[in-house]
């Protein structure tokens, strides 16, 4: 199978479809495919080769399903094999925005992730911008360095476990750190200050946008003379117009920004648009984010860190010396981004 098969929770989708068919084999990822020896009754086989495109996780995207027959092996049961590389093109999935499992989780204080700056599953998280080779498996991840407790290992190896197979699994033990608290970065922005803010394809510089003072000393710091600046928040009802379509756009798995007319009570400063009635809004699509929007309590610029005509800065050693002059504080981690 090919197309965007990898880091979408397709293996272990397979072996969920494979049980529920009472099939036996294995799945595996090979190159930048997925390939499936599966055997058993020919009623099961053919609502199993049915369900593979009929039922196939959200992120995935099965662009061609090739079939042979090849001798019954008899297998008992049905397993996840280990990757292997073969030529051909290969699709790297992008990110995906967190899920409303992931969320719950973030909200819940009876949760061990609980507020864990990382939470992701099979659904949800990092994808692209980790990724240092394929197959698409951990070791081959910006995530090859943060060694599984054992409480996530078991997830990962757990069929029933929404985080089975998930290669950015992780938790307050195991997982990548913030270079501060939360609730500190929140004081920044809540101060009047600028924040630099590590996202998943590279750095952001934040402030609050009903912040006169600060919206207009960032785009002083930026040269960015009247190009609007794009708004994340948790509540766009409150910014803007949306027409359902708009509303759709924006709620989707890649949470782009939409454009969208503004509301003349918006609780904005006039230089965040200074030459529009439109105003282009963003959700909140890390567990940083919603964290550091729930913190504050308000709408924030949110606009890629780099002077203008620059690109994005995607290094930590870069940011610090490139963005010392614009940014009054950081908020990083100490998970590498591989590719903006």
């Amino acid at each position: 199978m090919r197309g965007v098969v990898q880091g979408v929770g397709f293996r272990p989708f397979v072996h969920a479809l494979a049980w529920r068919e009472s099939l036996a084999g294995h799945v595996r990822n090979a190159g930048g495919s997925v390939v499936v020896e599966v055997e058993g009754g020919r009623a099961q086989l053919d609502a199993f080769t049915a369900a593979l495109s009929a039922e196939a996780p959200p992120l995935a995207q099965l662009e061609s399903l090739q079939q042979a027959t090849i001798a019954v092996v008899g297998e008992t049961g049905f397993s996840i094999g280990a990757s292997t590389q073969r030529a051909g093109d290969v699709f790297v999935p992008a990110d995906a925005a967190t899920c409303e499992a992931c969320l719950g989780e973030l909200a819940d204080r009876t949760d061990r992730r609980h507020a864990h700056p990382f939470i992701s599953c099979t659904d949800c998280g990092p994808r692209y911008t980790m990724v240092r080779g394929v197959p698409y498996d951990r070791a081959r991840t910006t995530m090859a360095g943060f060694a599984m407790c054992s409480t996530c290992r078991a997830e990962y190896e757990d069929p029933r476990d929404r985080r089975f197979h998930a290669e950015s699994i992780a938790c307050h033990d195991c997982g990548p750190r913030l270079s501060m608290p939360i609730g500190d970065a929140a004081d920044v922005l809540r101060d009047g200050g600028v924040l630099a803010v590590k996202g998943l394809g590279g750095y952001h510089l934040a402030c609050l946008a009903s912040d006169a003072v600060a919206v207009a000393r960032l785009r002083e710091k930026k040269r960015r003379v009247d190009k609007p600046f794009a708004i994340m928040t948790s509540a766009p009802e409150r910014l803007v117009r949306l027409h359902p379509e708009e509303d759709a756009l924006l709620r989707g798995p890649a949470r782009p920004v939409v454009l969208a007319a503004r509301r003349h009570d918006a609780p904005l400063a006039a230089a965040v648009a200074p030459l529009s009635a439109w105003i282009g809004v963003m959700l909140p699509y890390t567990p940083v984010h919603h964290l550091l929007l729930a913190a504050t309590g308000e709408a924030l610029v949110m606009t890629s860190a780099n002077l203008s005509d620059e690109p994005i800065v995607i290094d930590d050693a870069d940011a610090r010396a490139h963005l010392a002059g614009i940014a009054d504080a950081f908020l990083a981690h100490d998970r590498a981004i591989h590719l903006r």
